[in-house]
This record gives structure tokens, sequence and C-alpha cells, in this order.
């Protein structure tokens, strides 16, 4: 390096380093602390680890995977699957949540809707920003809302309309 015909620029003091990026998509891998540091697990022939496994890390960015968060998250996208399924089987529709969409379920030409299902009630203006968030076009907007009542409890869902837009639809006609 210093065989270059140019000297690196000593760093601006007025500014503070960055952070290394995050992955966008973590790659887990198989990992042993052995005394110098993390390195991934080494199979034997069998599948079998040849040395004690201390976890799970990132290949590209060195992050220890908390398995405790990985499980809720599993949780809390299979409790929020279900619902959508739960929604579109009451309604009739189908559930689309899979698409990215903004909305979960469609009634085809007549209503799209976004589901939740959370450990609380949620504020109105948290359920009116979900509302906003699906475009309005000459279908009905709802957010549906569904609490998680624990085990042996019947689920309480609600439905959320915009009044104009149902009035739209089943208000009565002008005279």
């Amino acid at each position: 390096m210093t065989d270059l015909p140019f000297t690196l620029p000593d760093p601006d003091p007025t500014r503070p380093e960055r952070k290394p990026a995050r992955c966008r998509r973590h790659s887990w891998v198989d990992a042993h602390n052995d005394g110098h540091g993390l390195r991934p697990m080494l199979y034997g022939r069998t599948g079998l680890p040849l040395e004690r496994q201390d976890g799970w890390v990132c290949c590209w960015c060195g992050r220890i995977k908390d398995l405790a968060t990985a499980k809720r998250g599993r949780n809390n996208r299979k409790r929020g699957v279900s619902d959508e399924l739960a929604v579109a089987r009451l309604l009739g529709g189908e559930k689309v949540g899979p698409l990215g969409l903004p909305w979960d379920v469609t009634i085809p030409g007549y209503a799209r809707i976004q589901c939740k299902k959370l450990s609380r009630w949620p504020s109105l203006a948290e359920v009116v920003k979900w509302l906003d968030a699906i475009p309005a076009g000459p279908e009905l907007r709802a957010v549906t809302l569904a609490d998680t009542p624990g085990p042996g409890g019947r689920t309480r869902r609600l439905i959320v309309l915009d009044l104009e837009e149902y009035a739209r639809w089943h208000g009565k006609e002008p005279k």
C-alpha cells in the first residue's frame, strides 16, 4: 500500500465514522466459538456437528441470531396469515396478502380489506392510517380488527369502513 502514487486523505475529524451497512436479508449459518471468534460449524459425514454449537450467525454482517425474536416474528406472521384466511372465508373473498398489496382480502367488484390481528386494540388514528393506505377506487375500503383472546376464547372481529364510501354503495339515492 505504501507504493501508491498518492496518499489517502486523513479522515475529517468533524464527521463521525459511519456504522457499517446492515444486511437487507441475513444469511444464517451455524457457528461455534472456538476461542478465536465465531466460526462456521463443521459437519461430519454423518451430518452431525463435529464441535459444540453456539448458535446462528449472519455470514455477511456477523450478527448473532436471537431465537426468541425469530420465534415471535414467526408466530405473529402465522397469526396474521390465519386471520386473513378467516376473514376471506367469512366474507366470501379472496386472500391476496402474499402479493404485497396494501390490502389482504379482496371481494372482486365490492371491497378491499386490510386485516389486523393484534394483542391489544390500536388507536383510531392508527386504524385511519391503515384505511388511508388502501388506494381510493370504485370499491369499498375497510380494515378488520381482531383481538387475541387467549386459549379457549372466541376471537372478536370488528370492521371499520369510511361512512361516505359505505353510503355511496348502500345509502339512499338523493332526490
